[in-house]
């Protein structure tokens, strides 16, 4: 979460959705007495609690230009146009939110919470520091001197702080900011609590209806949509390999060969060269036999490292799967036992596979999936919420003094 994002973009999933504005118009910026209230309810009162002053929505629309280097009178207009909108959009969202947290007995912050706050607070303070120390002009400085570290802290702390005074926003602003995104979290959550786990486990079921439907018909679309989260098929394992990789050139021989079907001029090559990694093949064996740390192994021997080292628990292999290779996919079910090898040859070079697991959803991660889905219907149910008070509350916007009134002014 980054500060420079948090003004426009906090809860913004539920504002664009809730506070629909109007195609805004650029002009001259109008002579606006910081105290005018330019966005207020009609319907309800509440004191002026909910009244947006222009110099709440100004400081946070110049704090956005000045943190991303924006320019009114530039190509930027249009996007500066929008940011108005987004802006006093956000603020209005804030204002309703902090609101119904207070009646419904989610504005106040635990301990845990307001420490967990103060942490994302001082964080991002220091990612904003450090930001404007690695992009500040040093032009200033003697020709050769070495920015070190101290000076780059020392100059991102004045080009933070005049960025402040220039805007007008404060430290305290930001923690405000963070503040009110957690509260939002908060509410959510105070909506979870009603969800009914019955309707998210019914969500589950149709989605895992519909995806097996798909590995069915189409494995490789289930191995590319990123499915095996909600399901994956009986039979599934994970398998870690190491790749002793052929050199590009043997490689593209071996595909030269292909394209050429001459398949038998390739495997006749792939087998020669296999042959050539037999002594370290054997040195893999060993380590493994010998229980030397996985990472250290493929960090010294698998042309694969990188790839492997990604998927910690190997990669996903299921029965029919396409996205492998088939001399590995066919392999991958070889062995018997969790932790039993085998050996295959593709034309990438030779894989020493390892049964590493079993592949399944377990009820652990079933029930993380359920309670994600019951956050899913929470946030749903929010955003209807806010559209009834935002509907309740029919806030007026000074769309002049904003300048986000339409061309023709009517709407």
């Amino acid at each position: 979460m980054k500060l420079k994002k948090i003004i426009v973009f906090v809860c913004i999933f539920l504002c664009a959705a809730i506070l629909s504005g109007c195609e805004v118009k650029f002009g001259t910026n109008p002579k606006v007495d910081p105290k005018q209230v330019v966005a207020k309810p009609t319907r309800l009162c509440f004191t002026g609690e909910l009244d947006v002053t222009f110099e709440e929505f100004n400081k946070q629309y110049l704090f956005y230009l000045y943190a991303n280097d924006l320019d009114e009178e530039t190509e930027d207009a249009d996007l500066c146009k929008e940011l108005r909108e987004s802006i006093i959009n956000n603020i209005i969202y804030d204002k309703i939110m902090v609101l119904k947290a207070k009646e419904f007995g989610c504005y106040t912050l635990t301990e845990e919470e307001a420490k967990e706050v103060q942490e994302e607070y001082d964080n991002e303070i220091e990612t904003e520091i450090t930001t404007f120390g690695e992009n500040a002009d040093y032009s200033d400085l003697p020709e050769g001197t070495e920015i070190t570290d101290e000076m780059k802290k020392e100059r991102g702390e004045q080009e933070f702080n005049k960025m402040l005074e220039d805007s007008g926003m404060t430290r305290d602003d930001f923690y405000e900011l963070i503040k009110n995104y957690y509260i939002s979290q908060k509410m959510i959550n105070y909506y979870v609590d009603k969800v009914d786990k019955s309707e998210s486990e019914e969500m589950l079921n149709e989605y895992v209806d519909q995806i097996k439907t798909i590995y069915e018909t189409d494995p490789a679309t289930y191995e590319q949509g990123g499915y095996s989260s909600f399901w994956i098929p009986e039979g599934s394992r994970y398998i870690k390999h190491v790749l002793l990789g052929f050199d590009d050139e043997t490689q593209a021989a071996i595909k030269k060969y292909r394209d050429e079907d001459n398949d038998e001029a390739a495997d006749q090559l792939r087998e020669e060269k296999a042959a050539e990694l037999a002594d370290k093949q054997a040195e893999v064996e060993k380590a493994l036999d010998d229980g030397e740390k996985w990472e250290d192994i493929l960090l010294e021997y698998s042309a694969d490292a990188t790839g492997s080292s990604a998927y910690p628990d190997g990669y996903l292999v299921v029965p029919n799967g396409q996205s492998y290779v088939a001399e590995f996919q066919e392999a991958a079910f070889v062995p018997e036992n969790v932790g039993d090898r085998t050996v295959c040859i593709s034309d990438y070079g030779v894989h020493i596979m390892i049964y590493a697991s079993k592949a399944e959803v377990t009820e652990e991660n079933r029930n993380d999936i359920i309670e994600y889905l019951s956050y899913n219907i929470a946030q749903n149910t929010l955003a209807e919420e806010m559209s009834k008070w935002n509907e309740e509350y029919a806030f007026d916007i000074d769309k002049e003094a904003l300048r986000i009134q339409t061309a023709d002014s009517s709407n």
